[in-house]
Formats: structure tokens, sequence, C-alpha cells
């Protein structure tokens, strides 16, 4: 059995309202060590456990919402330093982005990192997976830097020394902000994320993909669901997140078959923090070590304005953005669309982000 790890308090599974409920119960002091886990999304490197972590949404907020999440540790750490990748998964997508079920030695970069002798800890963001589902309108990107930065404490407090948080697309702006507010991480991974000029024609097609997800049929009748949660259009994850001439027919229809939902205002909240100029954006608070990192056919952010096929002309699209950063180095994978960590070329990605990681 998988052992779950409830910090503080015994939180049952569910929404806000029962989780509220049960911070009455009795408290279960969290484990140092985690067991090993039977599931097959686990590393083969290392031990994964359950975690089931009460947060709140902002300062002075009730902790009424709960965070899912799985930490897994591998088996040593790499020069015998504990560190760990805290994984934050893309919009209408959760956890499973960075343990995908299919092929687990290619795609699940939770295997791979443990293998590297780093701790990996993905979680559902509030809304998402198994974590609880606030009304949409409370869900902005400093909510879920809020979240974030309870997460990343509660780490610390577990005796992790550094901490590399890694983005995609949503999640990349929401660490982007925790990095700028609270400046309590060592390096930030940002991914499907850049600025403008960058910005390509793609964008604006992938926003017109999303529809509400209550009038989506993978997800009509969920009473948890209000109106200002959406997901992508049945039948378009392909043209958005993926070089389809690259990528594996099957791994796409699992995505398009497990898709999830993302708060329109999150959404929304994030394409404004990325047209925000340079000198005035949150990227400029970032003193942590940056590597932004795309894919070289990610048509959200590349072509047009932006040739992805180059290193040098992703790091020089992003300079002006982070002027406080300790440094900033940018990256493409070649023949790769917009979900990076689901394409074939998921080694060669990870194999970029695990050295830059050793050698900042």
């Amino acid at each position: 059995m998988r052992k779950t790890i409830i910090p503080g308090k015994r939180i049952t599974r569910g929404i806000a309202a029962t989780a509220a409920a049960s911070l009455s119960l009795c408290a279960v002091p969290a484990p140092a060590t985690p067991a090993p886990s039977s599931s097959g999304g686990s590393s083969s490197a290392g031990s994964c456990s359950r975690v089931r972590l009460p947060v709140r949404l902002g300062p002075g907020l009730p902790r009424e919402h709960i965070v899912s999440g799985s930490l897994c540790v591998p088996r040593s750490y790499a020069g015998g330093v504990r560190r760990v990748d805290v994984l934050v998964h893309g919009g209408t997508y959760d956890s499973s982005y960075w343990q995908w079920p299919q092929n687990p030695r290619r795609y699940s970069y939770v295997r791979k990192t443990t293998g590297a002798g780093r701790a990996a800890f993905a979680y559902d963001r509030p809304g998402s997976g198994d974590s609880s589902r606030p009304p949409s309108t409370a869900l902005t990107v400093a909510a879920d830097a809020h979240v974030l930065h309870q997460i990343v404490q509660w780490l610390r407090r577990r005796d992790f020394s550094q901490t590399t948080v890694i983005g995609h697309s949503v999640g990349s702006m929401i660490a982007i902000s925790e990095a700028a507010d609270h400046r309590d991480v060592d390096r930030v991974v940002l991914t499907g994320a850049l600025h403008p000029p960058a910005i390509a024609a793609g964008a604006p097609l992938t926003i017109a993909r999303f529809h509400p997800a209550m009038l989506d049929p993978s997800f009509a009748g969920r009473r948890s669901i209000d109106t200002g949660y959406l997901t992508t259009r049945p039948g378009t994850r392909s043209a958005s997140f993926y070089r389809v001439s690259a990528a594996d027919p099957a791994v796409i229809a699992y995505d398009e078959a497990h898709k999830d939902i993302l708060s329109g205002v999150e959404l929304g909240d994030s394409a404004a923090r990325v047209a925000v100029p340079p000198g005035l954006n949150d990227t400029n608070r970032v003193r942590a070590h940056v590597l932004a990192i795309v894919g070289e056919h990610d048509t959200a952010v590349c072509g047009l304005l932006l040739d992805c096929g180059r290193d040098e002309n992703v790091r020089a699209n992003e300079a002006p953005y982070y002027t406080s950063a300790a440094s900033l180095t940018g990256a493409t994978v070649p023949d790769t669309g917009h979900s990076l960590a689901l394409h074939p070329s998921a080694d060669l990605s990870f194999a970029r982000i695990n050295r830059w990681i050793n050698t900042h």
C-alpha cells in the first residue's frame, strides 16, 4: 500500500467543505522517509508517498483547501545533498503530466529525477486532479503561487536544502510569481512559456480551443465544476500541444481521453502577466537561476518573430525580462511541440534540464 503523508492534521479527501470539517481530527506526524509505493507511476529508482497538504489560497485566508501530491525520493541523493524538484503542471493537465503512465521510462520526469539522485514532488494544482476544487473565480496566478510557496516551505521543513521549481505553460507563470514574491527557491525551470515579442499567431488559436468544461462530454454533469472552469474542445489537443509528425499517436489519444480543467481566471491572468513589458513584469524580481526551455515547434510561442531552433534566440528573447536573475539560460528541444515532456524527445529535454540543474 502507498503511505499517505498528511502534515499536521488528518484530512479526508473531497472538496473544501469536507477538508475544513476534517481539520478538527487528530494530528498525524509526517514520517521522515516516505514508504515505498506500489503504484505503477512511481519511480523505480526510489520510493513514493502520497501527500494530502492543507493550504490557503492567500495570506490570512483559512487553510480549507487540500493539495494532493506525490513525494518521490531516490535511494540515495547525488553528492549527499537533499535536493528536490517541485513540478507544476499546466492548464488542463494534472500531476500525471510529470508521471505519465505510458512508457514511463521515456515519459516520466519523476522517474528520471529520482534516478538522477533528486527527490520530486508532483502535485495537482487546486481545481485539478484529486485536489480541492474551489470556485473558479478564486483561482488566480497569485493564489496558485501562494499555494506553491506553502509547498516549498513544507519541503524545506523536511530538510530539503535545495529546491528547483519546474513549471509547464500556466505552471511556469505560477513558478515565476512564486519566485518573484517569495525568493525561497534556488532555481526556476520554465517550459512552454516565453514573453513578447515571441508570442506567435498560434497563441490565440490555442486559447480559442478552450470552452466551458461543463459543456464538454468528459465533464458534463459534474456539480463541482462551475461555469468558469474550462477545458480543451474535443479533438484539439494534438494541434495545441504537439508536434504531430513527431509525437506518438497513442500518447496524444491518452492525453485527449484524460484531459483535466483549469479556471478561466487563471488562463486570463496568465495571458495578462505574459503581456506586461520588461521592467514592469514580475520576472524582473526573480533572483534565482532561470532556465527557459521550449520545443522548437511550440506553436504558442515560436514562429513569426522568434525562431526557436537556436538556444541563443530563446535567451535573447527572455533576457530583458530577467535582469535580476542569478543567471539566465535559453534552450530549445528539436522536433518538439508545447507539451515538452510528452514527446519522444523527452529524454533529451530531461538531459538538458538535469545538466543545467547540476551546473547551476
